[in-house]
Order: C-alpha cells, then sequence, then structure tokens
C-alpha cells in the first residue's frame, strides 16, 4: 500500500534502496544475471538458454535468490 505521507514515502525508498543493496552485494555473478533475465519474464528454459547453462543450474541460481531475497525482507520487516 503506497502512502502519501511524505515520512512513510522517504522510509518506503530508504528501505526499498537498502534491500536492494544488500541484494546487489550478496548476489553472485551469475545470481545477478538470472535475476535480470527472469524479472523480465523470460521462463527457466530461456534464461538457460542465453546463459548457456542447464535448467537446473538456473533453478538452483533461482532458488538462492528466493532465498536471500526472503532474508532481506524479514529483515526490512522487523
Amino acid at each position: 500500500a503506497k502512502s502519501s505521507e511524505p515520512e512513510a514515502v522517504v522510509l518506503e525508498n530508504e528501505i526499498n534502496e537498502t534491500i536492494a543493496s544488500a541484494i546487489e552485494e550478496s548476489l553472485s555473478p551469475l545470481e545477478k544475471e538470472v535475476l535480470d533475465l527472469y524479472v523480465t519474464g523470460l521462463s527457466y528454459t530461456e534464461i538457460a538458454h542465453i546463459l548457456g547453462r542447464d535448467e537446473k543450474s538456473t533453478d538452483n541460481a533461482l532458488q538462492r535468490i528466493r532465498s536471500k531475497l526472503k532474508k532481506y525482507i524479514r529483515a526490512a520487516e522487523v
């Protein structure tokens, strides 16, 4: 839910920047590539083909990304 309160907007932006920074620092180069392609709507198969990897490697990278994202989201909610 978006808030029109200026303080809430600033806080939300700071939290988003903190999460984005933490993600950037914690993801491997492969994980960053996979995430960039995944958020554009590509399938595991398409991502694997583009990166020249098998689908299992792509799936494993996405599972690691999800795990890291959940960790940072939980930390930001506290």
